[in-house]
């Protein structure tokens, strides 16, 4: 037994070693990280949010205002905390929609106001003032 036991440690050296070699390429690959479940939560926040838009001409076409903006990545949801849209129209008085809540998607060109709903425009030569009032709207920008 002692006169074999140099080549038995060295057979049992070359199997460990073989097992190593064919295990190491697929031991040592790079695994994909887990995959994380997005949240709905904001990846960021502005504050006393304000953005406009001009036309062709160069003149303004809409503004929008906020206390609170907060954009959401994994949907590409904005939620506004008490909107304030005002719409510019040539030879009309500007078009004023406040809510309480407000969402939209992607470009903003389609606003969702939510909660005290009120939108009002002064008047013009061309006809009185009004005022319209609900809890929900939908105003969709040009």
């Amino acid at each position: 037994m002692t006169r074999h036991f140099p080549k038995l440690a060295a057979l049992l050296s070359l199997l460990a070693l073989g097992a190593l070699f064919i295990w190491l390429p697929s031991g040592l690959l790079l695994q994909p990280p887990p995959e994380t479940e997005k949240r709905h939560e904001p990846d960021y926040i502005i504050e006393k949010f304000v953005a406009t838009a001009m036309d062709e001409q160069g003149r303004l076409k809409h503004e929008l205002r906020a206390n609170r903006l907060e954009h959401f990545a994994d949907d590409d949801t904005m939620e506004l905390e008490q909107p304030y849209l005002i719409q510019y129209t040539p030879d009309a008085p500007p078009l004023h929609t406040r809510a309480d809540r407000g969402s939209t998607r992607g470009e903003g060109k389609d606003i969702l106001m939510r909660g005290n709903v009120r939108m009002t425009r002064g008047p013009a030569a061309s006809g009185p003032a009004g005022e319209v009032v609900a809890q929900e709207m939908r105003v969709l920008l040009q």
